[in-house]
């Protein structure tokens, strides 16, 4: 099916699915306009990556643009968020208004009712439920990327919960899953209620090898023999020999992506043009110079780069991950050694992908064999179609009856079955209060009678065995004072609704709650509270505890017994070694807001500046609920110091800074070399001549600091 026999959508759309390539239909896209996509019927997509499936979600978008209704678009990161908004801002231009919601978790965000289409992340947009945003009503279409994540234990649950709500709120809009190739993906349908649109079909043929003994195996095509070194370096070499091709490397952990990416930039360098040094020198000091001070890590990934080589994980920043990202499509980062976490994010394909590590330790089971599923995705990322003919995924083996055990599991074997993971306590307490709160459940019966309409109770059918879950968990909330029975009835607190719209998992607000009243009676320490707030689950996982850092923490703790605001447990309590950790990372953000350097921060305490910069936002959403919880319980004598907290945090300043960080362009850099010299506050900046300011800040900025202060 070509093109243009598409009448469904006006000419101009056509035009411009020409100008991105597409003349011809994939075999998934033309069954998708068969089963009724411009037709309002629910479908579930189930494809290998780069089969087209934003393709059939913009031909729904467009139906339901042209019907004047709301479309959302939700995704499971930040970083996908970004994509599509950005692709979506190019092909429709000014024709509609697209908006992008991924962050403030406590607004119902007004303006978005004003948008057409809107991109949102899961949480954000269950967080926007809670907020009972007005404009549910017109929304047309959902269409859910990425949607066999309700098999993920941590994304999973919200993913569920806010698809089941849609489902009861506009039973009527269309829903459009978007998926990986995945076993049970008729059950899912079912669920939705929506056809399947399945296929094996790529634009470009992926093979999928074993390495084994200086040989890649595979099974449709001749094998290949490589030089006798290392495996990586080998791969990297025989990629690199061929014309205009690259390489995705996923390891297990963050440290063999960083010590294999200088091995194999020594390899790459040699390959490299006169003019391709010349960019990635620039490119490499825009990578050092994304933090003032730059770390061992920035100066190691920026030495790497020079090379055409990176490495990429959740320890970056994101400006770096994105200079990556944006320099590997363009081709002149030819090699990226990575975590599992790239596989969920942007679209970035490479010609060859080598999956170096198939095992991963998992917490409290130790070292186990990766899904098949995830397999399935990291292979999926091999094989660029505007570039190659064909793509390689490899795995390695280390024996002729290993290569033949993975060939069977992992090459011929089919991906896991997908399952509901919302019968976790976490997830359940945490909507089971969101649920009561906004009516939708006001009985042990209604929250069962609602999980049934969930995927985990089309999976299990017999809810029975959560009932003494969920009797638990609302005798909790009924303790906490965050629900109360009226009339055999159950209804959220005026408290109960407020942590709820605080988007907090019930049991961290409880312990917060408890830590203000022990600081009513033990008084208050900006070392107390941030510990306090460590110690909540939404912090996990917190920084780790090595054996040389037992004597400073327990030193810490010694020094601030009488401030903590918990019981302290007991050295061989079971608790014990999460309470150092927390310990750990609250004598990080106190060093951080004492103003100690970053690059000593990530020296001392092992922490990268993404996570760092990660941990800042979790923490800033911390504070800014006890000051709400603050609030609403009467202990205002409180919130100055949580409000001058929240600030320090977000500045990385002493208190004595604050005004001059609130300038525009001022950081804690600038903020202290002006304090030294004695302009300590706005005044004294007023009245500062240029010539000294100039001095302090260079001209340009000292004219804007003046301009804005005068």
């Amino acid at each position: 099916m070509r093109i243009e026999s598409i009448r469904d959508i006006p000419e101009g759309f056509i035009k411009k699915f020409k100008q991105e390539g597409i003349k011809k239909l994939y075999p998934a896209q033309e069954e998708a306009i068969k089963k009724g996509i411009f037709q309002g019927k629910n479908l579930v997509i189930a494809t290998p990556t780069a089969s087209g499936k934003t393709f059939i979600a913009t031909l729904g978008i467009i139906k339901n643009f042209i019907t004047s209704k709301k479309i959302l678009y939700i995704v499971p990161l930040v970083a996908l968020a970004s994509e599509k908004y950005h692709y979506y801002r190019t092909f429709f231009g000014d024709k509609m208004k697209i908006a992008i919601s991924v962050g403030e978790l406590d607004s119902y965000e007004p303006a978005l009712r004003y948008y057409q289409l809107i991109v949102v992340t899961s949480e954000k947009l269950d967080s926007l439920l809670r907020h009972g945003i007005d404009w549910l009503s017109e929304v047309g279409l959902v269409i859910v990327d990425e949607i066999h994540l309700i098999n993920d234990s941590g994304r999973g649950p919200t993913l569920e919960i806010i698809i089941t709500l849609l489902k009861k709120y506009i039973p009527y809009a269309q829903f459009l899953g978007l998926s990986a190739t995945i076993t049970n993906v008729e059950e899912l349908a079912d669920w939705l209620k929506a056809e399947v649109v399945k296929s094996d079909f790529r634009p470009v043929k992926l093979y999928e090898g074993i390495y084994f003994n200086s040989r890649l195996y595979f099974l449709e095509k001749r094998s290949l023999t490589l030089e006798s070194i290392s495996v990586e370096e080998a791969i990297t070499k025989d990629t690199i020999k061929k014309k205009n091709k690259q390489l995705l490397v996923f390891v297990s952990t963050r440290r063999i992506a960083e010590n294999l990416t200088e091995r194999l930039a020594k390899i790459v360098s040699e390959y490299l043009k006169e003019e391709e040094k010349r960019y990635l020198k620039k490119l490499s000091e825009d990578i050092l110079n994304q933090l003032s001070t730059p770390t061992r890590q920035c100066r190691k990934l920026a030495e790497v780069v020079k090379k055409a080589v990176a490495f990429h994980h959740a320890g970056l920043l994101s400006k770096q991950k994105a200079l990556i990202e944006d320099n590997f499509r363009k081709g002149l980062i030819k090699v990226v050694c990575c975590t599992p976490t790239l596989a969920l994010g942007v679209n970035l394909p490479a010609f060859r992908v080598l999956i170096r590590d198939i095992k991963r330790y998992y917490s409290g089971l130790g070292s186990l064999e990766i899904p098949v599923l995830e397999y399935k995705q990291f292979a999926g990322r091999a094989g660029r179609p505007q570039y190659d003919r064909f793509g390689e995924a490899v795995i390695i083996a280390k024996s002729e009856e290993d290569k033949n055990r993975l060939i069977k599991k992992y090459i011929l074997g089919k991906p896991e079955k997908i399952e509901s993971k919302l019968s976790q306590e976490k997830s359940l307490r945490i909507h089971s209060l969101a649920l009561i709160a906004s009516e939708i459940a006001s009985s042990l019966e209604g929250l069962l009678d609602f999980f049934a309409l969930s995927f985990f109770g089309f999976q299990y059918k017999d809810l029975s065995f959560l009932k003494d879950k969920l009797t638990k968990i609302l005798y909790d909330l009924e303790s906490w004072n965050f629900i109360q029975r009226k009339a055999n009835n159950l209804e959220a607190t005026f408290l109960g609704k407020r942590i709820t719209s605080l988007y907090i998992d019930p049991k961290s607000a409880n312990f917060l709650i408890e830590a203000l009243r022990l600081a009513k009676d033990l008084g208050i320490s900006e070392f107390g509270i941030l510990q306090a707030l460590c110690y909540c689950d939404e912090m996990q996982p917190n920084l780790n505890v090595r054996a040389k850092d037992l004597e400073i923490l327990q030193d810490t703790v010694n020094l601030y017994k009488d401030k903590i605001l918990m019981d302290i447990p007991l050295l061989w309590d079971e608790n014990y070694e999460e309470f150092l950790k927390s310990i750990k990372t609250a004598l990080c953000f106190f060093a951080w807001i004492n103003e100690a350097e970053e690059s000593q921060l990530f020296e001392e305490f092992q922490i990268t500046p993404g996570e760092l910069h990660s941990k800042l936002e979790i923490i800033d959403w911390l504070v800014y609920s006890l000051i709400e919880i603050a609030k609403l319980l009467k202990f205002k004598e409180f919130c100055s110091l949580f409000k001058k907290l929240r600030w320090r945090l977000n500045y990385g300043v002493k208190e004595e800074l604050l005004e001059l960080v609130s300038l525009h362009g001022i950081g804690r850099v600038r903020a202290r070399r002006l304090f030294e010299a004695g302009i300590k506050n706005l005044y004294h900046l007023k009245k500062a001549p240029f010539k000294t300011v100039k001095e302090i800040l260079g001209e340009k900025i000292a004219l804007k600091v003046l301009t804005e202060v005068r």
